[in-house]
């Protein structure tokens, strides 16, 4: 069965510009899908046997642990959010999970994908 959690964004550099997009994240039978809220429309798929990792950090900003390339248009926003980071070997989703959900949303990941999810601490 599948499962759908609301009150997530997805953050994404478009033509140099961030863009955020108000979306769902679902965790259907064999993929994490991140769903554009307006339309319904899937943005971003990853088969569970493709992801690599999920990492977790709460800051102002996204910390990480991989040598991931991210914009540093993603350091300009306010107030601490909790930041989600899937990859896979071709593709990433960075997501701002609702602190409402964002344990679950967590869990669930681990539960679907096998993928334990790290959190990656402030190095100050």
């Amino acid at each position: 069965f599948s499962e759908t959690f609301t009150k997530a964004t997805l953050d994404l550099q478009v033509d140099g510009k961030m863009k955020e997009i108000d979306a769902n994240v679902k965790f259907d039978k064999n993929a994490f899908v991140v769903i554009d809220k307006k339309d319904g429309t899937p943005i971003k798929t990853f088969s569970y046997s493709n992801i690599r990792s999920g990492e977790y950090s709460f800051g102002q900003s996204p910390r990480w642990k991989t040598a991931l390339l991210v914009s540093p248009l993603f350091l300009f926003t306010s107030g601490e959010k909790h930041w989600f980071m899937v990859e896979s070997d071709e593709d990433y989703a960075l997501l701002q999970l609702d602190k409402s959900n964002y344990k679950t949303v967590l869990s669930t990941f681990e539960v679907r994908t096998g993928v334990k999810v790290e959190t990656v601490q402030d190095s100050e």
